[in-house]
C-alpha cells in the first residue's frame, strides 16, 4: 500500500526520537529503525551538499549499513553510487572516522573530482523523490505502523 502525499516531514516528531536513539547508541536501533536512520540522514544530507557531504558529515560512520539498507529497499543503483565514491578511498572503503574521512577528502587535488561528483549527484536526484516515497511507505508499515 502506497502513502499518498506523505513526505518525511510528517514523521518529524517520530524521527526526532529515532535521531536521539541512533546518536546515543547506534547499535540499539531496531533493524527498521536503522533503515529509517541511515537513509533519512542520507537524504539530509545530499540535499545539503552533495553526496560528498554523507562522507564530510557523519553518514559515512556507516557507509556499510546505509548501502545494505539501500539494498534492502530496492535502490543497488544508489548504493553503487556510495560503492564509486567508495573506490576513491584506501582499501574502497571510507574511514569510519569522520575526521579520517575529511582529512583523506581535504588531500584530493582540487576540483579532481567535481566532474564525477556532479554525474553522481545528478543520478541521486534523479532517483530522492522514489527513494523518499519508498523509505515513507516503509516507516508507516514496518515502524509506525498507523
Amino acid at each position: 500500500m502506497e502513502t499518498v502525499g506523505k513526505t518525511l516531514l510528517d514523521f518529524q516528531a517520530d524521527w526526532v526520537r529515532v535521531v536521539d536513539k541512533g546518536c546515543a547508541d547506534y547499535n540499539s536501533l531496531s533493524t527498521d529503525e536503522r533503515v529509517w536512520f541511515n537513509l533519512e540522514s542520507l537524504i539530509g544530507q545530499v540535499d545539503n551538499g552533495g553526496l560528498i557531504s554523507h562522507y564530510y558529515n557523519s553518514g559515512a560512520d556507516h557507509n556499510k549499513e546505509t548501502m545494505e539498507d539501500l539494498i534492502s529497499l530496492g535502490f543497488s543503483d544508489i548504493a553503487d553510487l556510495l560503492i564509486q565514491i567508495n573506490s576513491l578511498f584506501s582499501n574502497r572503503q571510507p574511514p569510519t572516522n569522520m575526521d579520517e574521512r575529511n582529512d583523506i577528502i581535504s588531500s584530493w587535488p582540487d576540483g579532481k573530482y567535481d566532474d564525477f561528483f556532479e554525474k553522481l549527484d545528478g543520478a541521486f536526484y534523479r532517483k530522492e523523490k522514489e527513494l523518499e516515497n519508498s523509505l515513507v511507505n516503509y516507516i508507516e508499515a514496518k515502524i509506525l505502523k498507523r
